[in-house]
């Protein structure tokens, strides 16, 4: 549903557990990286997110970890997003993409 919002020259590929993630940040560069509004209220609510685990290392980090590791898989410059509210995503992705 993102992506037909989106338009055609928007790529969206998703991830639900940090292997995959790191994997996907680590094979190609990227224009936007997202945040799923349930991973950003699991960190408001100083919990943590589900898809991090101790195999990855990840196991109880906030997103203040997770940003640090896509900026030093993606560079300073990557465009991050993040909301708690899903009625924001669309309109932030836009911004973001440029649509």
């Amino acid at each position: 549903m993102i992506a037909s919002h989106l338009g055609p020259n928007v790529d969206i590929v998703t991830a639900t557990e940090d292997a995959d993630f790191f994997h996907r940040l680590e094979e190609r560069k990227w224009t936007v990286v997202a945040f799923a509004p349930g991973a950003c209220r699991w960190n408001a609510a100083k919990c943590p997110i589900p898809g991090s685990s101790a195999a990855t290392g990840t196991a109880n980090w906030s997103l203040d970890q997770y940003r640090q590791k896509v900026r030093e898989l993606q560079g300073e410059g990557i465009t991050i997003v993040e909301t708690t509210e899903e009625q924001q995503m669309m309109p932030l992705l836009k911004t973001a993409f440029g649509v």
